[in-house]
C-alpha cells in the first residue's frame, strides 16, 4: 500500500503493511478529522472519549499521565488493542481513504510527524455536540458531577482514609449510570454513542485505570 501523502512534508515512504501501528490501538482525532465524524466516514458509535483529567497511558512517552485535554479515540477490537478498522487478515485499513490525521502522519521509520501533532488541536465533544443544546446541557451537568478533577480528589481522599470519599465516589458512579440510562430511554440517544458522549463508564475507568473498586457496603 503506497502511503505517499500530501499531509506531511516527509520524503516518499512506502508502508510495508506489517500492521504494527494498527495493532497498537485506534488513533485520537484532531480538528481536521471533524468532517470524518460529521459525514459518518467514522460512525460516532465507533468512538469514545477520554475526559480531561482522566488517568491514561502516554503512547508517545510511556507511563501513566493525567490528560489535560479531552481525547476522542477510535475504539479497539473487543479483547484486543487493535484499531477496530484494522483488517487483520489483509493487514489493511478498512477506512484507508478516510483515515484520520494521526494515521496519515504515522511513519514507523520516522515518528517526527506523529510526535509533532500528537497533543495538538485535538477534537473534543464541544466540537461535535456544542450546537446540540439539550445534549450539551446534559454533558455539562455530567461533568459537573463526575468530572475527573472531582473524581481524582475523592480517590486521593479515599486512599488517605477519608471514609466519606467512598460514599461520594459511589454516588458519582450511580449518577453516571443514571445519566446514561435516562439519555437513552428519555432522549432517544443511541446506546452505542454513550461512550463518546459521556466517556467510558465511570465504574469501569476507576477499576481498570485507577485500581479502585467501590463496594456497596463501603463504610460511610
Amino acid at each position: 500500500m503506497d502511503m505517499k501523502d500530501s499531509h506531511t512534508d516527509q520524503s516518499q515512504f512506502e508502508c510495508r503493511r506489517c500492521g504494527t501501528c494498527c495493532r497498537k490501538g485506534g488513533p485520537a482525532l484532531h480538528d481536521a478529522d471533524a468532517r470524518l465524524v460529521s459525514e459518518k466516514c467514522i460512525p460516532p458509535a465507533d468512538l469514545y472519549t477520554i475526559r480531561a483529567g482522566e488517568r491514561v497511558r502516554d503512547n508517545i512517552n510511556g507511563g501513566l499521565i493525567y490528560t489535560d485535554t479531552e481525547i476522542i479515540k477510535i475504539r479497539s477490537v473487543p479483547a484486543s488493542a487493535a484499531c477496530m478498522f484494522f483488517r487483520d487478515s489483509e493487514n489493511a485499513c478498512g477506512i484507508y481513504d478516510n483515515r484520520p490525521s494521526e494515521c496519515r502522519a504515522m511513519q514507523c521509520r520516522d515518528t517526527t510527524a506523529i510526535v509533532g501533532i500528537y497533543g495538538k488541536n485535538r477534537l473534543c465533544r464541544k466540537d461535535l455536540f456544542g450546537d446540540v443544546g439539550w445534549l450539551w446541557e446534559i454533558i455539562e451537568a455530567h461533568e459537573s458531577e463526575c468530572g475527573f478533577g472531582k473524581i481524582n480528589r475523592l480517590i486521593e481522599q479515599r486512599r488517605g482514609g477519608v471514609f466519606s470519599a467512598s460514599r461520594q465516589l459511589s454516588e458519582r458512579i450511580s449518577y453516571d449510570r443514571a445519566v446514561r440510562d435516562l439519555t437513552v430511554e428519555k432522549a432517544g440517544l443511541e446506546k452505542g454513542m454513550l461512550d463518546l458522549v459521556f466517556g467510558l463508564p465511570l465504574e469501569r475507568v476507576l477499576q481498570d485505570r485507577y485500581g479502585v473498586k467501590i463496594r456497596r457496603n463501603d463504610p460511610l
